[in-house]
């Protein structure tokens, strides 16, 4: 079977200086022997490579300096780690430009990297100062001073989504600023320091990048259009979409309740996030043949409140494969935050990662999953009340 990222590498735009990554679908930014792929842009810090990782050093007297992807990036999912001289701020720019010239000043968004609080907020890098709100930035401790940390990025559209060492920081929507930088490099930043200070440094390895460009939404964040549904699902004015039982409507056998799309699909990536109350229960259906009878001519990938959940995951649990396989993790979030499953489906091998970790690798005709139809409806489930769930931001990229 043809790994999944050797497969999405093959049907995406040329990426001629990015290799293979194994982690669903992700390639490396940086290939861990050189700065193929990237230029210097603005300062005078140096910038070498060491022991897989890239090593950016001040110098004194300069302004911000920043290494920047020779390739332009519009939606997308980044991954890095980082570790950074307890003195230095810096940053990781994101949708970047430079005025005037090739060579002018580095403009746009920017993930902090910092020990004062605010790591993973997003500043506008000659662009306006914080994109984050005053009242939003609340200061942390996430961030480990002296120590690698891990960012995760998600980019698309206006909406940036940012995660520090597992835990998110940031769920910015800023529409004006999206209009301005829909699309741009991807740079790292040594931050300027004055005379007589440093030298510092600061370190990236792990950089690694999932074009979402080629994905198209499921939800218009409007209405029903392109889905079947006799149930109470209701768009709400951010975008989402509610799942909110009428009085009486209980149980998880009311088929036709549950939100189906009105088209079939067989090979795919698909991208969803939601958020469930405490206790809340729901469903990600996909390759159903027959809409009447999901469970027994479909798949489910299981929607739970499993923050609780001591011990092996099982089947159905939060991530797991009803009937199948559980997950190999619990990377369930608290109730009320949101999650994000990715599920990939090629022929039969499937593979579902939930908040940014791999949970689920599997061969579905060596299971019990072996009769299911290789296309099929996708559905999300309504398990009746009390369970009022939010889904948003659906994705599919059909293979």
């Amino acid at each position: 079977m043809i790994r999944f990222a050797t497969c999405l590498l093959l049907l995406a735009a040329p990426l001629s200086t990015l290799t293979h990554a194994d982690h669903h679908g992700f390639v490396d930014l940086f290939n861990g022997k050189d700065l193929k792929g990237w230029s210097q842009r603005n300062g005078t810090a140096t910038y070498r490579v060491e022991d897989n990782t890239i090593v950016g050093e001040t110098t004194e007297g300069s302004p911000n300096s920043f290494l920047c992807t020779e390739q332009l990036y519009g939606d997308f999912e980044l991954m890095f780690d980082v570790k950074v001289d307890s003195a230095l701020n810096s940053g990781v720019q994101i949708r970047s430009q430079t005025k005037d010239t090739p060579t002018g000043r580095v403009n746009g968004p920017q993930i902090e990297i910092a020990t004062n609080g605010t790591a993973g907020y997003i500043y506008g890098e000659a662009a306006g100062g914080w994109m984050t709100p005053d009242d939003q930035r609340t200061p942390h401790e996430l961030f480990k001073d002296g120590e690698w940390n891990t960012y995760h990025v998600v980019a698309v559209g206006p909406n940036i989504q940012v995660w520090l060492n597992g835990q998110p920081i940031s769920d910015l929507t800023h529409k004006e600023r999206f209009q301005t930088h829909p699309r741009g490099f991807i740079g790292l930043q040594v931050h300027g320091i004055g005379k007589d200070q440093g030298p510092y440094e600061v370190r990236w390895r792990n950089i690694k990048l999932r074009d979402l460009t080629q994905f198209k939404s499921l939800y218009n964040g409007k209405d029903l259009t392109g889905w079947k549904t006799t149930g109470n699902w209701l768009p709400q004015q951010d975008g989402s979409l509610l799942i909110q039982p009428r009085a009486g409507e209980k149980g998880w056998q009311r088929y036709d309740a549950y939100l189906w799309t009105e088209k079939k699909y067989k090979d795919f990536v698909l991208d969803v996030e939601y958020l469930y109350p405490p206790g809340g229960n729901s469903g990600i259906y996909f390759r159903v043949g027959d809409r009447s009878d999901p469970v027994e001519q479909g798949i489910e990938a299981q929607v739970l409140d499993s923050t609780k959940k001591q011990g092996p995951m099982t089947a159905h649990d939060h991530g797991g494969i009803i009937r199948t396989v559980g997950a190999s993790k619990n990377m369930s979030r608290p109730p009320n935050q949101w999650n994000r499953m990715v599920v990939t489906c090629i022929g039969n091998h499937l593979q579902v990662e939930l908040n940014g970790e791999p949970i689920v690798d599997t061969q579905l005709d060596q299971g019990a999953m072996k009769d299911r139809p290789l296309e099929g409806y996708i559905g999300l489930q309504d398990h009746g009340e009390p369970n009022n769930l939010k889904f948003r931001n659906l994705r599919i990229r059909e293979l």
